[in-house]
């Protein structure tokens, strides 16, 4: 990789996808419990 730098190359669309799914792995494992939280006060 001599000479490219992180801005010279775009992500692939694998990489968008991926990403994608690993933020909203991520959002549900962080709002999940939460919501069972509220619930569980109503």
């Amino acid at each position: 990789m001599v000479g490219t730098t992180a801005t010279d190359v775009a992500p692939t669309m694998g990489v968008k996808i991926f990403s994608a799914g690993v933020a909203a792995c991520l959002a549900d494992v962080i709002t999940f419990p939460l919501d069972t939280a509220k619930v569980r006060l109503q």
